[in-house]
């Protein structure tokens, strides 16, 4: 069946570092990374993908990561994230390219189809979208929705859908393919003040 994938960078690469906590305590935690090439090969599995999209905000190093991207296909929405009152950087309309871009596939395709959504964010942006009402269009409309979010990110809204007997929704928890999706980057990092040194560790064969 023809699939439509939609990755909310920002929470999934979160969710890892998050995730390590659980999977991986001696991990230093800022050293997880997504090993995206087995990342889109699970997402992809058994299905067709027509619409690849990956949606974030470009901080500095990251260059690599969307050129990456880009060559497995996917589109890159990207935007500069913007100074909050506080002072940090944060992400602004990121995600509300992801549900508008959601939006014009429901009403680009017909059913059957699936709506894959990577993220376990089900909070309302500014402007009233979020992921969990997007999926509840397709669901209305006949589709079906396949969730991939880290278990500790992903928002109970999501099994709420369930309820919704038009299309089916397949809620999928990244945790079982850690090893698989995730390494360590080797290198020098600073904990609680102290530069601590550490090797790395690969990512595993993939077990999907």
């Amino acid at each position: 069946m023809d699939s439509h994938i939609f990755i909310d960078n920002s929470n999934i690469f979160g969710g890892a570092q998050r995730a390590a906590a659980t999977h991986e305590p001696e991990a230093v935690l800022m050293a997880v990374r997504l090993y995206y090439r087995n990342f889109f090969q699970l997402l992809e599995r058994e299905t067709n993908p027509v619409t690849k999209v990956i949606a974030g905000s470009v901080p500095p190093g990251n260059e690599g990561l969307w050129e990456h991207a880009r060559r497995y296909g996917y589109n890159t929405d990207l935007l500069n994230r913007v100074e909050s009152d506080d002072g940090r950087l944060v992400e602004q309309g990121v995600d509300e390219i992801a549900h508008l871009k959601i939006a014009n596939v429901l009403l680009d395709y017909k059913p059957p189809q699936i709506l894959v959504l990577v993220t376990g964010d089900g909070n309302d942006s500014d402007f009233g979208t979020s992921f969990v009402k997007q999926a509840e269009r397709a669901l209305q409309r006949g589709w079906d929705v396949h969730v991939w979010s880290w278990a500790d990110q992903l928002s109970e809204k999501f099994a709420r859908l369930s309820s919704i007997k038009t299309g089916n929704i397949v809620v999928n928890k990244l945790d079982t393919y850690y090893k698989s999706i995730t390494f360590t980057q080797g290198g020098t990092y600073d904990i609680n003040g102290s530069q601590v040194s550490i090797s790395g560790r690969v990512v595993s064969a993939p077990n999907f």
